[in-house]
């Protein structure tokens, strides 16, 4: 992948104290240009949680820097950490977090706390986390944000509505993720390795009274857990029942 560009990046607000970035586009091997976005999380004592870091520069810091500081940094998946070593380089007091996939990957990267085994007391009332299971090759870390009911991801769904060139939407449609909708790539059934495991992610993300889903590839959207769950089938191997809340994951901060 090359990097991109983050002209014309800006804050849109998605809920009170939840923001999405849009960077620039990422060039995919084979020439298909895939938009990226960074979810940014207002904490209670006002410092940010920037999930997946797109490429800032010193326009979008400024950005941040207007509702917060940057407190923490989340590289999700194994396909989601190009940007982070500069972004540790703009915020070198931030407390970086990744996924154990990331951690194996790139040894070259300062990682404060591995996610999946290393608690976060700033965000405990305000985010909840799930590993995907099951699928190593990615190995994706997703969020829940508690005030909003928004389920924030690196590659669990796409929403590209407007593919930035043709190759793109060529690629999006063998991926079965075209068409402007929400949907999961194929690629998650192609690198699943354990469906046991990865059955109970998603059973456990479902949980969740999610209400939106705020995807880095592509705009929000307005969905709830039993809308999700067709969408899910792919990483799932089938469709998998929605389970009553638990209290933990129905607790709101």
């Amino acid at each position: 992948m090359s990097l991109g560009t983050t002209t014309g990046a800006s804050l849109l607000p998605i809920d009170e104290d939840i923001w999405q970035m849009s960077g620039g586009d990422v060039r995919m091997p084979g020439g298909a240009l895939f938009p990226t976005a960074s979810t940014v999380i207002r904490l209670p004592d006002r410092s940010l949680v920037v999930y997946s870091p797109i490429e800032f520069d010193d326009a979008t810091a400024a950005e941040l820097a207007s509702i917060g500081e940057v407190a923490h940094l989340i590289a999700p998946s194994r396909f989601h950490h190009l940007f982070v070593p500069a972004a540790v380089a703009r915020w070198p007091r931030a407390i970086v977090h990744a996924s154990p996939g990331v951690a194996a990957k790139r040894p070259d990267l300062r990682i404060d706390r591995v996610l999946g085994r290393d608690d976060e007391p700033a965000w405990r009332d305000v985010l909840a986390i799930e590993r995907i299971e099951g699928v190593p090759k990615i190995d994706e870390i997703v969020a829940f944000h508690r005030p909003s009911g928004a389920l924030v991801c690196a590659d669990l769904v796409f929403h590209i509505a407007r593919p930035p060139n043709l190759r793109a939407r060529i690629v999006l449609a063998l991926m079965g993720a075209g068409g402007g909708r929400l949907a999961q790539s194929r690629t998650w059934g192609f690198l699943r390795s354990d469906r046991v495991a990865a059955r109970a992610s998603v059973a456990r993300v479902l949980a969740w009274p999610i209400k939106r889903v705020v995807p880095c590839h592509g705009a929000p959207c307005a969905i709830d857990a039993s809308g999700l769950a067709s969408r899910m089938t792919r990483l799932a191997g089938g469709l998998v029942p929605l389970l009553a809340p638990t209290a933990e994951s129905s607790r709101e901060a």
